[in-house]
């Protein structure tokens, strides 16, 4: 009966600390997810800035697009007039 007993108890025993190393990994996974979610909203963040400037870049590229038109026709406009004059 003796013997029993403590085969009973070392099992009780396996059986405790197997618990507490799930609860071990439960709490390294709960941290990991956290972790990961941390990552996944640190990058949204960085996408949505991303995009913010990529629509500010197509913004700024049209105006130096019209900018350098605007230029040319000045300077064709400036050069027409000086064989204007000079003629």
């Amino acid at each position: 009966m003796e013997d029993r007993l403590n085969r009973m108890e070392d099992k009780i025993d396996r059986l405790s600390e197997a618990v507490i190393a799930m609860a071990k990994m439960e709490e390294r996974m709960i941290t990991v997810f956290k972790r990961m979610e941390s990552f996944d909203h640190s990058y949204k963040k960085f996408d949505d800035r991303l995009d913010d400037i990529e629509k500010q870049g197509i913004a700024r590229g049209q105006k130096i697009a019209f900018a350098e038109r605007f230029f040319w026709m000045i300077c064709t406009g400036a050069v027409g007039l000086a064989f204007v004059y000079l003629r």
